[in-house]
């Protein structure tokens, strides 16, 4: 009997528990105008053909430097970066250590296909690219990792961790890591 005491409050327990809440509605007048600088509350109804826009969120951010692409063969990776509103003076790469990278194998080209010239020197577990003249803004630009040696095989992609130092910054800003997926 305690068993079954002990199960049925269990149940009652699950039941309660995943049973839906009930949205409580704000009254709203009918035909009321949503402006991009009021927000919409849970439970408030928009009325069809009626246009609101969000707020830009980062994700939304199309100036933000940002790895754009990449793209990965049997010894040869591709990362594209967006550079954003401000001047690239360098770019800090830390590759993956299954990689071993070749500093003299580095290639770096604008979205015209123009090389551009880049002191490439490492420090530490990192390679800071330097470039002898800054990337214009609103550029991308494609680094490419030729003759790479793995460390480990059967491996289908790599991870990159990549940041930027611009022009009147202090700081490096980082992009994140650019996963190279090999076919």
């Amino acid at each position: 009997m305690k068993k079954l005491i002990w199960f049925s409050t269990l149940s009652l327990a699950i039941a309660t528990a995943s049973l839906p809440a009930i949205a409580q509605t704000q009254p709203v007048t009918p035909r009321q105008p949503i402006t991009p600088e009021q927000p919409v509350t849970p439970g408030q109804p928009v009325t069809p053909g009626q246009e609101y826009q969000s707020r830009p969120t980062m994700s939304d951010d199309r100036t933000a430097p940002r790895i754009s692409r990449t793209s990965g063969f049997a010894n040869t990776h591709y990362i594209s970066v967006y550079t954003g509103e401000q001047p690239l003076s360098y770019v800090m790469v830390r590759p993956s250590e299954l990689v071993s990278v070749n500093n003299n194998d580095i290639e770096i080209t604008d979205q015209s296909g123009q090389r551009l010239d880049a002191n490439i020197s490492p420090e530490g577990d990192r390679l800071r690219l330097t470039f002898a003249q800054p990337v214009p803004p609103g550029s991308t630009i494609q680094i490419a990792f030729r003759n790479l040696t793995f460390n480990t095989l059967n491996r289908n992609f790599y991870l990159y961790e990549l940041a930027g130092g611009y022009t009147g910054y202090q700081r490096t800003i980082p992009y994140g890591f650019a996963q190279v997926q090999v076919f």
